[in-house]
Formats: structure tokens, C-alpha cells, sequence
């Protein structure tokens, strides 16, 4: 019996009633084998027997096939006279030596099959395992939403590992000197309680602590008895807090690509099922196992890719961050030198951002198939930020040009106008005394002189006024433009044989503009900032994700009928997400806080205005619906932008590109 004393393992023989006394058994000498007297099926199963020595009572009670059936993995034995086609067959005719050593055989046939079978089971299990490996490493490449990420770690992990709980702590800097461990997040079957994420100091004392800072795994059977001389301690105050038990306990480190520890992964009380609930009022400790190499291994497969994922999805969140915190400073810097129009572009993002949510919604006409997904929404917004990124190319004196004329043109429109009617005076006085001088003096002519003076002067106080009125950006009255033409003409000498004109040709023409206070020059240098917007941002190393920015930013002027600026697309030339922004940036150009060169628009009425556009063919008619039926436009109240009133009083106007062509002279 050496071969069956080599399997180590207990295997019990079943035999039928026929063979009670059978003299073989007498000579089974071997601890490892009992041999126990069956007479049914059902007391068959209750012994679980690895062999079944079938004989004619035991096939009365159920055929071969049943007993095969309810024994799958047992080696079935007969004598010939049975005629059954079993593993084994014995005949009585042989020796008991022959006898022995056929049981021998078909004990050892059965290890070698249970071997079999065991390899082929460990061989699926670890195949299983590194397919869920191999999809939680995809899993987890793919997730960008470190909460999310983390949560997926440790329900992966508690699927591994079968384990009641798990914990996840992150390494985080306090100080250029010292770092603290963050406790983000922890997972657990047998009880539900509020977590709060925490700090705790970064030291040996704690079996995390020790862990991250010693770079080193620890599996602790139970941590209720450790040993005397641990640098570490387990703090049981969760346990008495809510009944619960923790006992085995698996915790390893987090490695990013530098080698460098980043966080700690603590899985707590491996069990025999996942269904398994842990508290000290019903707890059975058989059910809670230690942490063996065989899930240990896994465990440490699955903390590297944790490392990796959280390392590169908080690199990621940092980029975004800084590409974020990029943009906005520029916008800031950019609307800084434009103070009256400061919170513009932050607010046009908000809209179009709401605006897309709400045409994603939407089952009207065109838009029923329009969905925007989350890239796409943020390439939207980003686009809105940097829409007016093109100002920086345009001249601050046209962008801040608060009257027609520039900075001090009317101040020497002034003195010339005071030079004019000293002039008048000192022509006055000349005549007087030439009449003096010629004996003609008279009260009449000297009246006739003050009055003539007076008439004059009169004159150019009114050109003055005329002047002043016709500077504002507004729409130039029929009359203030006949009175620009005599002032236009008007002439006085200063010096013998030379004559000077009230106010120059240029600017007569800037006086003369009919509405706003842009001249044709300026108007296209404002309306510029679209082209320079579009040549900075192609010059930009946009990721793929973001590559439309620059084509969507640089159609936010465009109009469906061609109308618009620079190049004149047309509806099916114009990006949807472009159509989108030119209604967000209308809206908020019209209902600014009072700006100096023209008041903000109530919501009722700017509605009115994009209504009417739309109707015109300028606008998309489905995406202006949307905007006033979804009441897109509240998403920017109270919200804390920065207004016009708000702005820094250094400067009192602004000619954003935005407002062009949009005062409210424009749609009365």
C-alpha cells in the first residue's frame, strides 16, 4: 500500500453490503484509507466516499448512471458479475494480494485525478484572476475622476481579496517639510457610517503610518495581539465606537513610477464568503481568514496598477487645473484692459455651457439628434473664455474710446475756440480804437461792435455745445450735423494771412459719425479681434480633444445670412457650438451692467432682440427658442461676475468687440 500511503490524504472507501465480510479490509493496514459498509444512495452521500465498490443491492437501489451522476468525481468499482463498465473491475477468482493491489491503483487514480481536477480549478481561478486584473487595469487607466478612481480600487480589491473592508489613505504635503496621510476613503459589507476624510500625522505609530513610511507591506493574522515590541499600534476606537471587529489585516504600500510612496491600500478581515457580516455580538472568528500568498499576490498586482492610475489621474487633474487657471488668467489679464466690460467672457462660457446642456435636452426640430458630450462641452467653454483673446491686438485708445474724439482732441478743440474768441475780442478792441483814432467814434458804432462781438462769441459757445453734444456715442441728430458743417467751415486769422479752422477735417469726420463712436478705421480694427483670436489659438498645441477651439471661437461674430464678420459664413459654413456662443455673447452684450456708452438692456427686451435677428435670418431660430424657453440666461444671475459698475474707475469706457453694432439705437 506505498502508493497510497504517498497521497497524505484520507480517502474513505464505500462498499456495498456483499463485501461486509470481504478479507481485504483486514489487510488495509493503512491510516489513510477507510473503508465504510453502505447501503443506499443516500447513505452514500453522507459518507462522501472517494471510492464506491457497487455490488447487486447497491444497483437495486439506483442504476450506474444515477450513482455516477451523484458522484461525479469518485471511482466507481464491481465485480464482473455485475456487467457494469465501472473504473475498476474485480473479480473473485483473483488473489487478495491482486484485490489489495487494484484498490491500491484506484486510490491512487483517484488522487491523480483530484490533483488533476485541482490544477485545472487553479488554473481557472488564476486565469479569471488576471483577466479581472487585466480589466481593472483598463478600468482603472481609463477613469479621470480621482474620487471614482479610488472607489473603483477598493471594490476591486474587495472582490479579490473577499475581504469585509479596505481602506485607502493618500500621502499628502503639509508643508515643504513635512506630509501628512489623508484617510480618502474606506469601503465596508457589515456596516454602513458617515465617513469623513481626515488627516492624521505621518509617523510609525499607526500600522498605515508605518507602512507608508517604511515602504513595506504588513500582514497582521489579528491585530487585536501584536507583538510587545511593535513600533506600531492598532487603534481600536472604530471597533468600540460601532461594534465592530477587525481582526486580519493586509496593508501595503502605493508606488508611483519614481519608486517614491504615495498612499497606503489596507484590506481588513479576508472571509470565507463575501456575504458575511463582522460584529463582536454575532461574531464567528472561523469565518475571518488570514491573508494568504495566493491573494496576496493579486492584492500587489493590484496596487501597482492603483499607484500608477492614481498617480497619473491626479497628474492629470493638476494639468487640467493649471490649463484651467491658465485660461483665466489670461481672460483676467485680457480684461484688464478693458475694465468696463470685466467678467464678460466668464460669463458667456456659463451660458453657453447651460445653453448646450439645455439644446441636449431639447426635442425641437433640428436639435432632436443634438447631443454634446462632455469633451465637447468643455471645448465649448474654453472656446467662450478665450473668445475675445484677439483684443490683445487691438490699439488701446480704439478699445477704450470712450467719446468719437480720442483722448484730448476736445480739450484743443476748446482752446482753439477760446483762441477764436480772444481773437474776436482783439478784433473788436482794433476797430474801436481805429474809430478813436479817426475822430468817427460814435456810442452807435461802438454799440454796433459789442454787439457784433457778442454774436460772434454766441456763435462759438453754441459750435462748442454742438461739438460737445455730437462727441457723445450716439446716434447724430439731423440738426447737431448741419451745425458740424458751419463749424466745418468756420475760419478766423490769427496771424496775418493765416487762417485756422475750429476743428480739423479728421475731426469733423469722427464728429460726423452717425451712430456710436467708432470711424470706419477703428470699426475694422475692432472687428479684427476676431482674426487675432483665430491666429493666437492656432498657435496653440491644442490636445485632440480641444482642437476645435480656435474655428469655434473665431465664428462667434458670424451671421446665417453671410452678414457677419470676418469671412462671411453662412448658416451651413457657421459650427453649431459658434451659433450657440453668438446668442450667449448678444445677450450678454445687451444686458451688461450699465456700461458708459450705453445701458444694459432689461432680459424682456434683449429676448426681443434675438427673436427679431433670428426672424431675420441671423440667428438660428431652434437655438434662440431653446435659449428663452429653457430660460438659459439665468444661469449667470447673481452669480458674482464682475460688472461694468464694479470696474476699476481708470478706465469709463470700453468699445468691447462684443458690443458692436449692438447699441440699444441699433434695435429701436
Amino acid at each position: 500500500m506505498n502508493a497510497i500511503n504517498t497521497t497524505a490524504q484520507t480517502i474513505t472507501i464505500a462498499y456495498g453490503p456483499s463485501f461486509r465480510d470481504t478479507f481485504v479490509w483486514q489487510d488495509i493496514h493503512s491510516e489513510l484509507i477507510k473503508t465504510l459498509e453502505t447501503s443506499s444512495l443516500a447513505a452514500a452521500k453522507s459518507l462522501k466516499p472517494e471510492l464506491i465498490l457497487l455490488d447487486h443491492q447497491l444497483i437495486n437501489a439506483a442504476n450506474y448512471e444515477v450513482w455516477q451522476a451523484s458522484f461525479p468525481g469518485s471511482i466507481f468499482l464491481s465485480t464482473d458479475s455485475l456487467g457494469l463498465d465501472t473504473d475498476i473491475i474485480l473479480s473473485n477468482k483473483l488473489p487478495p494480494r491482486q484485490t489489495c493491489k487494484l484498490l491500491e491503483m484506484a486510490c491512487y487514480q483517484w488522487t491523480c485525478r483530484n490533483v488533476e481536477l485541482k490544477n485545472i480549478a487553479s488554473n481557472s481561478t488564476n486565469l479569471e484572476y488576471l483577466n479581472k486584473l487585466a480589466n481593472i487595469s483598463i478600468s482603472l487607466s481609463a477613469e479621470d475622476d480621482l474620487l471614482t478612481l479610488l472607489n473603483k480600487i477598493l471594490f476591486e480589491a474587495q472582490n479579490i481579496a473577499c475581504c469585509d473592508a479596505a481602506s485607502l489613505f493618500l500621502i499628502q504635503s503639509k508643508n515643504e517639510d513635512d506630509d501628512e496621510l489623508i484617510f480618502k476613503l474606506t469601503l465596508n459589507d457589515s456596516m454602513n457610517f458617515p465617513f469623513k476624510e481626515r488627516a492624521f500625522t505621518l509617523d510609525k505609530s499607526s500600522i498605515a503610518g508605518y507602512v507608508a513610511l517604511c515602504n513595506q507591506e504588513l500582514n497582521l493574522t489579528d491585530v487585536y495581539h501584536l507583538p510587545q515590541q511593535s513600533p506600531f499600534q492598532f487603534n481600536k476606537s472604530f471597533d468600540q465606537d460601532t461594534g465592530y471587529r477587525t481582526k486580519s489585516v493586509f496593508t501595503l504600500p502605493l508606488i508611483n513610477r519614481q519608486k517614491s510612496v504615495i498612499g497606503v491600500l489596507q484590506f481588513i478581515n479576508r472571509k470565507t464568503r463575501r456575504d458575511v457580516k463582522i460584529n463582536q455580538s454575532t461574531l464567528d472568528e472561523t469565518q475571518i481568514l488570514s491573508f494568504d500568498e495566493d491573494i496576496n499576490v493579486l492584492l500587489r498586482a493590484l496596487a501597482s496598477q492603483a499607484g500608477i492610475a492614481i498617480e497619473n489621474t491626479t497628474l492629470q487633474n493638476e494639468i487640467k487645473n493649471t490649463f484651467e487657471g491658465f485660461i483665466n488668467a489670461s481672460v483676467t489679464v485680457i480684461e484688464q484692459r478693458d475694465p468696463a466690460t470685466s467678467g464678460h467672457s466668464f460669463r458667456v462660457a456659463d451660458l453657453c455651457v447651460e445653453l448646450a446642456d439645455n439644446v441636449s435636452q431639447s426635442s425641437l426640430g433640428s436639435l432632436s439628434q443634438v447631443q454634446f458630450n462632455e469633451t465637447e462641452v468643455r471645448e465649448l467653454k474654453y472656446a467662450a473664455l478665450l473668445h475675445d483673446f484677439g483684443k490683445v491686438a487691438v490699439s488701446e485708445s480704439v478699445l477704450v474710446k470712450e467719446k468719437k474724439l480720442p483722448v484730448g482732441k476736445l480739450e484743443n478743440i476748446e482752446y482753439r475756440i477760446l483762441l477764436a474768441q480772444e481773437r474776436l475780442k482783439t478784433q473788436a478792441l482794433t476797430r474801436k480804437l481805429e474809430l478813436h483814432h479817426s475822430n468817427c467814434v460814435s456810442d452807435s458804432k461802438l454799440q454796433a461792435i459789442d454787439v457784433e462781438l457778442a454774436h460772434e462769441l454766441q456763435k462759438l459757445s453754441l459750435f462748442y455745445k454742438a461739438i460737445i453734444d455730437a462727441n457723445e456715442p450716439t446716434v447724430l441728430k439731423q440738426g447737431n450735423k448741419k451745425i458740424l458743417e458751419q463749424i466745418n467751415s468756420y475760419r478766423f486769422d490769427f496771424q496775418p494771412k493765416q487762417n485756422i479752422a475750429l476743428i480739423s477735417q479728421e475731426e469733423f469726420e469722427l464728429l460726423s459719425i452717425p451712430k456710436g463712436n467708432l470711424s470706419p478705421l477703428e470699426r475694422a480694427e475692432i472687428e479684427s479681434h476676431v482674426v487675432h483670436t483665430q491666429y493666437f489659438l492656432d498657435h496653440i498645441p491644442w490636445t485632440k480633444d480641444l482642437k476645435n477651439i480656435p474655428s469655434i471661437a473665431s465664428a462667434h461674430h458670424e451671421k446665417l445670412d453671410g452678414s457677419g464678420y470676418p469671412h462671411g459664413l453662412k448658416a451651413n459654413e457657421i459650427p453649431i457650438r459658434s451659433k450657440m456662443m453668438t446668442i450667449c455673447d448678444i445677450f450678454d452684450a445687451l444686458t451688461a451692467s450699465d456700461r458708459p456708452y450705453k445701458k444694459a438692456l432689461t432680459t424682456d427686451r434683449a429676448i426681443d432682440i434675438l427673436v427679431n435677428e433670428s426672424s431675420s435670418g441671423q440667428l438660428d431660430r431652434d437655438l434662440v427658442k431653446v435659449f428663452i424657453e429653457a430660460k438659459t440666461y439665468m444661469v449667470i444671475n447673481d452669480n458674482g461676475y464682475t460688472h461694468a459698475s464694479t470696474a476699476s474707475d481708470s478706465s469709463d469706457a470700453s468699445n468691447h468687440p462684443c458690443d458692436h453694432g449692438l447699441t440699444p439705437h441699433d434695435h429701436d
